[in-house]
């Protein structure tokens, strides 16, 4: 009897430990489920990021093919003393990858399209017998004399507190930024586009995310080598940014062949220029700006570094000038001074 009890006793144990079991178990398969279907989501996922990527570096390679093709001729054209034609060519390609993949488009992370970017204006700048060229402030056309005479007087009025902080701040770096900019075969007056950008403030941000004194984008800042995490964003530190800047004009200015066209890239994006060039057929900033192809902020850009330049200049002569004059005098001597 107390056997038979004890089996029984036994059984229900069993069962209840069975039972017990049973929503572990369930909750185990459950959990078996959906790690199997978050494996098949991530696995989509890649299979998705992969097919983009794929697709992306096929389109870049269809804009390098065509791009190619106008710099093989070039190279043709160089071979026989074509200079200037082949200089055409290697514009053309350049603007060819520019227009088809601005800044933001996926293309224009793909590692061959950038790299073949790069050599296409490490062409150019070979092309170019390597003299600094300064181009005076003012360029031909009279809507920008207009315009470059409204800044004038802007500066000189309203913006006169403006032009003296920024004049103030660039005391503590012209040295540095004009040594640079003279390393990297980049006339001096464009340090005007730093007044500009931010008055030489190293802490400007914009609503883009723009930062530092010359207010690069995070994409520009990383394709010309300007570190940004966490820690340490290189966009504000001075002389890094200034050669990052320097190094850009340069290549916007081999690129277009002209330095009012390099300002409307610095501030509209060389995507946007490229394009504008294509749609007009024309080269020229004026022509752009009348045609309406260029956004109003780069049309009245370029006019405002043209000025800031001009006066900037100015006062940079005027202090060399004292300098010289107070050097030249002697112990007890006073310079002139007019009442």
């Amino acid at each position: 009897m107390d056997s038979a009890i004890n089996n029984v006793m036994r059984g229900l144990v069993l069962l209840g430990a069975l039972l017990a079991l049973a929503p572990a178990a369930r909750g185990q398969t459950t959990e078996q489920s959906a790690t199997v279907e978050s494996r098949r989501v991530d696995v989509g996922q890649q299979l998705d990021r992969f097919l983009d990527r794929t697709t992306v570096a096929a389109a870049a390679a269809n804009v390098t093919v065509g791009a190619d093709k106008l710099r093989r001729e070039a190279e043709q054209k160089q071979k026989t003393g074509q200079s200037d034609e082949a200089r055409k060519l290697l514009r053309q390609a350049g603007e060819m990858i520019m227009a088809a993949a601005p800044d933001g488009d996926a293309k224009r992370d793909d590692p061959l399209l950038r790299s073949y970017l790069r050599e296409v204006i490490a062409a150019l700048a070979a092309l170019d017998d390597g003299a600094i060229k300064p181009a005076p402030p003012l360029g031909g056309g009279d809507a920008t004399h207009s315009q470059v005479a409204a800044y004038l007087n802007y500066y000189r009025g309203r913006g006169r507190e403006r032009l003296k902080t920024g004049q103030m701040r660039l005391a503590a770096y012209r040295p540095m930024m004009a040594r640079i900019f003279r390393e990297e075969g980049v006339p001096e007056w464009l340090l005007a586009v730093a007044l500009v950008e931010s008055g030489y403030n190293t802490a400007a941000l914009s609503p883009k995310q723009a930062l530092g004194i010359w207010q690069f984008i995070p994409a520009t800042g990383s394709r010309y080598g300007l570190q940004q995490s966490a820690l340490v964003d290189e966009r504000q530190h001075p002389e890094k940014s200034t050669r990052a800047a320097a190094r850009y004009l340069r290549d916007m200015h081999a690129l277009f062949g002209d330095w009012q066209l390099a300002l409307a890239a610095y501030n509209a994006g060389e995507g946007r220029v490229a394009r504008a060039i294509q749609h007009a057929g024309a080269r020229d900033f004026q022509t752009l700006a009348a045609k309406g192809l260029l956004p109003m902020e780069t049309i009245n850009y370029v006019p405002s570094v043209l000025a800031a330049a001009q006066l900037l200049n100015a006062a940079s002569s005027a202090s060399n000038e004292l300098r010289i004059q107070t050097v030249s005098l002697k112990p007890n001597q006073q310079p002139n001074s007019t009442r």
